[in-house]
């Protein structure tokens, strides 16, 4: 890997940075989700302590920007670039899982919530400061790391990432169809010809306490917490129904 480069860097170099901005960012968004509710609260997309949105998004600032001289350019190019990447992995993840995994659509001047000016003028700051003070200590410390023992943990990261995406990507379907499940069974039981007499009939029973069970599986799902702001498309009403639940608790 270390004979791979692109651009200024070599694909060794490059996966280090990737695993630590990713990290780095797991870290920043624990600390702020901290802060805001008093407890620790698991971020991201994956199971491991990491959000890759942060280390693919230094990553591609610093190859296509670190030369650059001119502070201004370098800011407003970042926040096109960072900007540009909250939006499209938005709309990737909304497209794939048919939910809303952010919304900063109480901000003022956003795009489909995905984006805002507010947030898009702080990721021009970070990249400042990343670019310029940051990041050459970073790649003063990879530079110690050696070779052979540096392209195990980059290979074995790999394969725990890759496995993790996997993983992470079944556990969504499965909490999207559990959201399938609890709408359709609210529709049942709001259907009053189930009721006998104004007692509940077995019948309903029984639908009762699947749909309780299946509201108990699904509040312990990590994504309701690791995004606050997560609106499933198809299946919100259901959804709002478990944060309700979760904050009664």
């Amino acid at each position: 890997m270390q004979h791979i480069h692109l651009f200024n860097m070599t694909l060794f170099e490059i996966g280090f940075y990737f695993l630590y901005w990713s990290a780095f960012g797991w870290i920043v968004e624990v600390i702020v989700r901290t802060l805001e509710t008093g407890e620790f609260e698991d971020r991201g997309f994956l199971n491991a302590p990491i959000c890759p949105i942060y280390g693919f998004g230094v990553v591609i600032v610093y190859l296509t920007l670190s030369r650059l001289k001119s502070i201004i350019a370098l800011y407003v190019l970042s926040v096109v670039i960072c900007s540009a990447i909250e939006l499209f992995v938005g709309l990737l993840l909304e497209k794939m899982f048919h939910a809303k995994w952010w919304d900063y659509s109480n901000e003022k001047f956003n795009y489909k919530g995905y984006i805002c000016l507010k947030i898009s003028l702080l990721w021009g700051v970070a990249c400042l400061l990343v670019v310029k003070t940051v990041q050459p200590a970073i790649i003063k410390l990879v530079g110690y790391i050696p070779y052979t023992a540096g392209n195990v943990i980059l290979i074995i990261a790999a394969i725990v990432i890759i496995i993790d995406t996997i993983c992470s990507v079944c556990e969504v379907l499965n909490f999207n169809n559990k959201l399938k499940q609890i709408e359709k069974i609210s529709e049942i039981l709001n259907n009053s010809s189930l009721k006998i007499g104004g007692n509940i009939s077995g019948e309903v029973q029984e639908i009762i306490q699947k749909y309780e069970k299946i509201l108990e599986q699904a509040k312990k799902t990590r994504f309701i917490k690791a995004f606050p702001g997560l609106k499933s498309i198809k299946y919100n009403n259901a959804l709002k129904l478990i944060k309700e639940k979760l904050n009664k608790k």
